[in-house]
C-alpha cells in the first residue's frame, strides 16, 4: 500500500517539531534555555536539534511524491491545478505577512518589521523576505512547484540511476556554493536570481527522490516484505538510531537527505500507536502555519518570548501552542478567502 494523506501529514507532523527543534536548540553557546542533560559539553537536545535538519529535505521529498502522483492521475488539469495551488499557499502567506507587519506596528522594538511600506511589499511579493529566516522555502517552494512536470517526465522517462546521479552533483554543487562559497553580485537582481538557483539545487535531490519513490513504490515494496511485526520495529528503530547517531558525528546539513529519507522511510514502516498518529496529524494540519510564524515568538518580534519557560520541553511545548493558536486565527480569513477561491474556479 502507498501512502495515503494521512501518512503525508503525520510525515509533515515529523518536520515541522524537527524544524521547531532545528530552529530552538540546535547551538552550542550562548543558551536562553537551561540544559537538563549534558554529554560532555554539549546538551543532549542539541542533538535533537541537530536531526531536526531533516525538515526542508523531508517538505522536499513530500513535495516530489504528492507532484508525480498528481502529474499521473489528473492529466491536463494537472498544469492548470498547480497554478490554483500556488495561489492558495500565497494566500496562506499573504495573510500571515499582513498579521506579522500589523503586530510589528505595535510590538516591535528593533526597528525590523514592518520597517517601511517599501520593505513590507519586498516581503508580501517575495523579493525581499526579511521578516522571517525561515521565509526563505517559500520561494523555493512554489520554484519546485512551477518546474514539476519537466522534473516528473525525467525522472518517468531516464533510467532511474541517471536521474539520482544528477541531481545528486547538483546537489553537491549547491551546497558547495551556498555554504562553502557564497557568490554576490553587483546587481540585487542578479544575486536573488543566483541565491534562488542555488537554493533551488540544495532543495531538488530529495525532491526526485520523492518521486522516485512515487515511480517504483518503494514504500510499498518495503511495507509488503513479510517479517514478524515485532522484527520490522526492532529494524526501523535500529536504523532510525544509527542515522541518528550517524548525524551527531557527521553534523553536516549534506546529510540531512540521506537522514530525512532514512527516517521517512522507517516511521511509514513501523507499527505505531494510534494517539501517535493524531498527534503527528494534528501538528501536520498546522505545519504550513507553524513554519511560517514560530520565528516571530523568539527571535523576530517576540525575540525569546518562549525561552522565559526556560528548560527544552516546556520551551518547544510554549513554542508549539503559541504557534497553534496563531494557526487558528489565521485559518479564519484564510478558508474564506480559499472558498471565494474555489467558487471563481
Amino acid at each position: 500500500m502507498e501512502l495515503t494523506k494521512q501518512d503525508s501529514k503525520e510525515a509533515k507532523g515529523i518536520a515541522i517539531i524537527g524544524m521547531v527543534m532545528l530552529h530552538l536548540f540546535c547551538r552550542l553557546n550562548n543558551f536562553p534555555y537551561t540544559p537538563l542533560i549534558w554529554l560532555g559539553n554539549t546538551p543532549l537536545v542539541y542533538y535533537f536539534g541537530l536531526f531536526g535538519d531533516i525538515c526542508v529535505p523531508t517538505y522536499c521529498f513530500l513535495s516530489g511524491y504528492a507532484q508525480h502522483l498528481l502529474f499521473q492521475t489528473e492529466g491536463k488539469a494537472y498544469y492548470k491545478k498547480r497554478f490554483l495551488r500556488i495561489l492558495k499557499f500565497l494566500v496562506n502567506f499573504w495573510i500571515v505577512c499582513c498579521v506579522f507587519a500589523l503586530l510589528g506596528l505595535f510590538f516591535d522594538n528593533s526597528g525590523t518589521i514592518p520597517t517601511s511600506f517599501s520593505v513590507f511589499l519586498g516581503n508580501f511579493f517575495l523579493y525581499g523576505l526579511s521578516y522571517n529566516g525561515a521565509w526563505w522555502f517559500v520561494v523555493t517552494y512554489i520554484i519546485l512547484v512551477l518546474v514539476a512536470p519537466y522534473a516528473i517526465r525525467a525522472v518517468n522517462n531516464l533510467n532511474s540511476i541517471w536521474v539520482l546521479l544528477i541531481s545528486g552533483t547538483v546537489y553537491f554543487i549547491a551546497y558547495f556554493f551556498r555554504f562553502n562559497h557564497a557568490l554576490s553580485f553587483d546587481h540585487a537582481a542578479v544575486t536573488w536570481l543566483w541565491t534562488q538557483l542555488v537554493l533551488l539545487g540544495t532543495s531538488f535531490l530529495p525532491f526526485v527522490l520523492g518521486a522516485l519513490f512515487r515511480k517504483h513504490q518503494i514504500v510499498s515494496k518495503i511495507r509488503e516484505i513479510d517479517i514478524p511485526p515485532l522484527l520490522k520495529n526492532f529494524l526501523c528503530v535500529s536504523v532510525l538510531l544509527s542515522a541518528f547517531i550517524f548525524h551527531c558525528f557527521v553534523p553536516s546539513l549534506i546529510v540531512a537527505p540521506i537522514t530525512a529519507t532514512a527516517s521517512l522511510v522507517c516511521y511509514w514502516t513501523c507499527y505505531k500507536p494510534k494517539a501517535v498518529r493524531s498527534v503527528l496529524q494534528f501538528f501536520g494540519s498546522h505545519s504550513t502555519n507553524i513554519w511560517l510564524t514560530h520565528m516571530f515568538f523568539y527571535l523576530v518580534l517576540f525575540k525569546d518570548l518562549v525561552f522565559a519557560a526556560k528548560y527544552p520541553l516546556a520551551v518547544l511545548s510554549f513554542m508549539l501552542i503559541l504557534c497553534i493558536l496563531t494557526s487558528y486565527l489565521v485559518e479564519i480569513p484564510n478558508k474564506y478567502l480559499l472558498k471565494l477561491i474555489d467558487k471563481q474556479k
